[in-house]
């Protein structure tokens, strides 16, 4: 496989190995369907696109190469609109009529907690790319990004050390969204 900045091996990696997991209940056709579940309009459009973009990128990189298990990889991209009840329902397009074997997409937590009943229902696999708040769980979703203590505890402990300047008292400022509330609870802790 060829190299591509930006996470593009992980990704090409990902699908191949989510789609061989999966390739037992992928239908007998030459192609095996994967889902991209991006908002391509709406407010996270800019946010979301790239994900998409990337997907496609690498399903066709995959092609080019052969495939897997002979098989194409066939993206069927849908946009959920920025809207969150919305994914819930794409995503169960995507398991039940659609009869993918993965799912790549979502960004913001709010639309990756409205898809995760589904995926859980339908025994469905999503691949979830962006960091999140963490504490949660589920043998359906790869948390591919990383979590407040991978990311802001560490940059909190080096402020409060000697090194860092031993900040004893700190804001943090963030949106009114599951992320930035629970990295707050979780960086209270710290003190």
């Amino acid at each position: 496989m060829s190299k591509c900045a930006g996470g593009g091996d992980f990704l090409r990696f990902a699908l191949a190995f989510s789609v061989l997991t999966a390739a037992g209940s992928a239908p007998a056709a030459g192609t095996i369907k994967v889902g991209v579940l991006s908002s391509l309009s709406g407010t996270m459009a800019n946010d979301e696109t790239p994900i998409k973009d990337m997907a496609v990128m690498a399903i066709d990189d995959i092609n080019a190469h052969g495939g897997v298990l002979g098989k194409r990889l066939e993206a069927i991209i849908v946009d959920p609109a920025s809207n969150w009840p919305l994914f819930a329902e794409k995503a169960r397009d995507l398991l039940e009529k659609e009869k993918v074997a993965v799912v790549f997409g979502c960004w913001t937590s709010v639309s990756r907690k409205s898809v995760l009943p589904v995926f859980e229902e339908r025994n469905g696999l999503l691949f979830y790319p962006v960091p999140y708040e963490g504490e949660e769980l589920s043998r359906n979703v790869f948390y591919t990004g990383t979590v407040p203590t991978q990311q802001a505890v560490p940059a909190v402990e080096y402020l409060m050390s000697e090194g860092g300047g031993a900040i004893a008292r700190f804001v943090l400022l963030g949106t009114d969204y599951v992320h930035p509330r629970t990295t707050n609870k979780i960086l209270r802790a710290l003190s």
